[in-house]
Parts: C-alpha cells; structure tokens; sequence
C-alpha cells in the first residue's frame, strides 16, 4: 500500500511541475509578442501597423489563457 501511496505522490508532483512548465512556456511567448510588438511601433509602416493588431489579439488570447490557469477555471475559451 505505502508503494501506491508513493506513486500518486509523485504522480501528483508530475502534473504540477508539468502545469508550471506549460505556464512559465506561455508567459515567454507573451513575452516573445510583447518584444515583436515594440520593435513593430517603431517601424511604423502600415505593414508593421498590421502585424501589431494580429499580434495584439494573439497577445489577448494567451493573457485570457494564462488567467484562466492562474484562477485554475481551466477554461481556455
């Protein structure tokens, strides 16, 4: 019994440091977007305007995903 225990156990510290993993990967690529989105502002080039709006709703899109994790809802909609 106390080996099951064990492996549920480290099971458990699986998932979790597997789910922190995932979170601190999403929060480098809204770093990543945020980066891209400055250099874009820069430039100012109707082209460069564009990109940052696409990059923009990308940049909504894993903010919402990212505070769905932290409120642990799970709902990445």
């Amino acid at each position: 019994m106390n080996t099951l225990r064990l492996f549920f156990v480290a099971l458990t510290a699986l998932m979790t440091q597997y789910g922190e993993y995932l979170k601190s990967k999403r929060e480098n690529e809204i770093d990543k977007i945020e980066d891209e989105i400055d250099a874009l502002a820069a430039n100012g080039s109707p082209a460069s305007k564009l990109r940052m709006e696409r990059l923009a709703k990308r940049l909504k899109r894993k903010t919402e995903q990212l505070a769905a994790v932290h409120s642990g809802n799970g709902n990445t909609n």
